[in-house]
């Protein structure tokens, strides 16, 4: 129920945005643990992470103004992967900021960087492969044509050594025949 508050708080407090920032642009977003997000070990359970992130995802959107735009073209957000690597503890009560980037794009996917900074340090980091899809319709929104839509002049995409080594996981784990049965 507390990431809905998260979630009107961003809402409202994003409403008179004085000075929008380009969807390229680092989001900081700024948040704090709550008694809520906390796991049987007393740190922020690894699950609430991915839900920050979404809410990090969403304060980009709003803060370059384009959640709206889209929304009014029937565009939403889907989370097609993700990826996280923990290397310290978020305890009760600590703040810490979350830096949300786009990282790279190809012909539908969007990756998305994510780090957890507190203190000058990094919590946690992730990765998030996302699309956009149109309401009522069955395909993605491609890149070009979501760039379009938001009027936002792009640049060509370099994929990183990190988003090519999230792309090989995924088609392991689509084309490992094997997988399911080494799982179980």
């Amino acid at each position: 129920m507390n990431l809905y508050f998260r979630f009107v708080w961003l809402l409202v407090s994003r409403l008179f945005i004085k000075q929008p920032i380009s969807v390229f642009d680092k989001c900081r977003t700024r948040f704090r643990v709550n008694p809520l997000d906390l796991d049987l070990n007393f740190h922020m359970n690894n699950g609430r992470y991915f839900s920050i992130m979404d809410l990090g995802r969403f304060d980009l959107m709003l803060k370059s103004q384009t959640f709206w735009l889209l929304a009014k073209k029937g565009c939403f957000p889907v989370v097609s992967s993700q990826s996280i690597r923990f290397k310290k503890s978020l305890g009760l009560f600590d703040g810490f900021d979350l830096i949300t980037e786009i990282e790279a794009w190809d012909d539908t996917d969007f990756y998305i960087n994510q780090t957890f900074v507190k203190d000058g340090l990094v919590y946690a980091e992730g990765l998030v492969k996302g699309r956009f899809l149109r309401r009522g319709d069955n395909g993605s929104v491609t890149s070009d044509e979501l760039f379009t839509l938001i009027g936002v002049d792009y640049r060509t995409s370099e994929i990183s050594d990190r988003v090519h080594a999230q792309k090989s996981l995924e088609r392991f784990l689509v084309a490992n025949k094997n997988y399911e049965e080494t799982c179980s």
